[in-house]
């Protein structure tokens, strides 16, 4: 099963996100904010399959995340998520070429969805 890096710097959220893909069968690491993101992805790029990224994070957020794995790692595919304006985040999104952005408070069924589709996609 797919390998899922999730990084958001709300405990609550994080923990909500992994048991959700926990119960679908995907296998999760987790990081607290976009800097710990960035060292533990960047210990092994290859392992993950796709990296949610939360926009508000402190230290580096996921703008400038995703800014940084799309430039070494182009092919790995990032979804933000996010809690503010969906179309401000899908424009400075598709600037660094999201793979997708899933808005909070968001839905099970269609983040899993979301996820599944992004997944399928780049294989």
């Amino acid at each position: 099963m797919a390998h899922i890096l999730v990084i958001d710097d709300q405990a609550s959220m994080r923990s909500f996100i992994s048991q959700m893909l926990k119960d679908k069968g995907y296998q999760v690491s987790t990081a607290g904010n976009g800097e710990e993101g960035l060292k533990l992805f960047n210990q092994d790029p290859e392992s993950f399959d796709l990296v949610l990224a939360d926009v508000n994070m402190p230290k580096i957020d996921g703008f400038e995340f995703l800014k940084e794995v799309k430039s070494n790692h182009p092919q790995t595919p990032v979804i933000l998520v996010t809690g503010v304006n969906e179309d401000a985040a899908n424009y400075v999104g598709k600037e660094y070429k999201a793979d997708g952005v899933i808005e909070k408070p968001f839905k099970v069924e269609e983040t899993l969805a979301e996820i599944e589709k992004v997944i399928s996609g780049s294989r």
